[in-house]
């Protein structure tokens, strides 16, 4: 198998493991007498109605495995995601992502009725994933949808982190914050699928639902992902690490952290495989496509790392990359003759921000589409 075949799987065994029907599956369950969520048993006579939500890149997906898992015995709910699919039992509405746009303001709606309809007695599953923070809505008041699209877009492309981001977004949020929560009295829990550095809770898709009262559960993250993509990649190679699932760095100072260790791994292994997890930051200074992924594997090239028999993946776990249509990019140690032939100049494209050009001349580019989970980022690195 080459390098890039082997790459490829470690992908997708570390994005299956994170996708709906695994985590879903894996963390509910349902017999004659009990719910149970997390290991913990939820008596059904103790339920008078049940409620499903979901919210997030992975809201289609969620509520599907939500409805496969429990049928009949959900009454209702909503899901909101970015990805079109009707469901069976609950309202699903397609929403926009990275931009908060009139379509979020609904979903908000449509959400807070759901939640206004359950009684006290009822209890609610509520799926959250990273990209709820632009699929639902509700700027404060006084505060137009065009002033708050404005705050939204000058943040998104100033390089500042998720945490930071996510902090003045649930300042200007009627819904953000755990304020989402006050729309009903029920009992429920949260499911969480974390994309933030550290699984913080205040985090994660603003936080919606976060008052301090309502449980919340990590079900899927970079951790377990990385654990699977360990797991299958371990026969094939002398060596693997999971370097780090924590990697926050501006895109540059990230790209020699991982140059740093490939040398050294690369020295003392004659096969490796390391594996880094988080969500690199990066600065929009041109009107390119591409996205944080992609401008880290362009400055990868810079490194001088990839040898014949070295290759490097960098790809989001969400399957979109910036404002690209690419999940993220390849390379290899072939990808230099052909810069060199067709006069490409990495730097060029990294002042306009046009990483994705750059990768889509060299036919180097990752491209497979919403994946319907984000877990952050996985870079690859293979030497075999």
């Amino acid at each position: 198998m080459s390098n890039k075949a082997l790459l490829l799987d470690t992908y997708n065994h570390a994005l299956d493991v994170v996708k709906a029907d695994a985590i879903v599956s894996k963390n509910i369950s349902l017999d004659k007498k009990n719910l149970t969520i997390c290991n913990k048993e939820y008596p059904l006579k103790s339920i008078n109605d049940l409620y499903c939500f979901s919210v997030g890149k992975a809201g289609l997906g969620m509520g599907k495995a939500c409805e496969k898992v429990l049928g009949n015995l959900i009454k209702g709910g909503v899901a909101i995601s970015h990805q079109k699919g009707e469901l069976n039992t609950l309202q699903h509405y397609c929403s926009t992502h990275p931009l908060v746009s009139h379509k979020s303001i609904m979903s908000s709606e449509k959400l807070i009725e759901g939640m206004e309809k359950m009684e006290e007695s009822d209890f609610f599953i509520f799926c959250l994933s990273g990209g709820a923070s632009a699929m639902i809505e509700k700027p404060i008041e006084g505060l137009s949808l065009e002033d708050f699209q404005k705050v939204s877009s000058a943040l998104l492309g100033s390089g500042i982190d998720i945490k930071a981001l996510n902090s003045v977004r649930k300042a200007i949020s009627q819904i953000k914050g755990g304020k989402l929560a006050k729309h009903t009295n029920a009992q429920g829990v949260v499911l969480v699928l974390s994309d933030v550095i550290g699984d913080d809770l205040g985090t994660i898709g603003s936080a919606p639902m976060n008052n301090g009262k309502i449980p919340h559960h990590i079900i899927g993250n970079n951790d377990i992902a990385f654990k699977e993509a360990k797991r299958y990649i371990q026969p094939e190679v002398e060596k693997v690490k999971i370097v780090t699932t924590t990697l926050d760095l501006p895109s540059k100072d990230a790209s020699e952290f991982i140059a740093k260790k490939v040398k050294k791994y690369d020295k003392d292994y004659d096969s490796f495989c390391l594996l880094f997890g988080g969500e690199t930051t990066t600065e929009v200074k041109g009107t390119g496509r591409g996205g944080r992924n992609q401008e880290l594997a362009l400055r990868l090239l810079d490194e001088g790392i990839v040898e014949s028999n070295i290759s490097i993946l960098v790809a989001g776990s969400d399957g979109i990359d910036g404002n690209s249509p690419a999940t993220g990019a390849f390379i290899e140690a072939d990808i230099y003759k052909k810069m060199k032939t067709q006069g490409l100049n990495p730097k060029s494209y990294l002042k306009n921000s046009d990483s994705y050009s750059f990768f889509k001349a060299l036919d180097s580019d990752f491209t497979i589409g919403a994946t319907g989970t984000n877990v952050m980022d996985f870079i690859i690195v293979l030497k075999k």
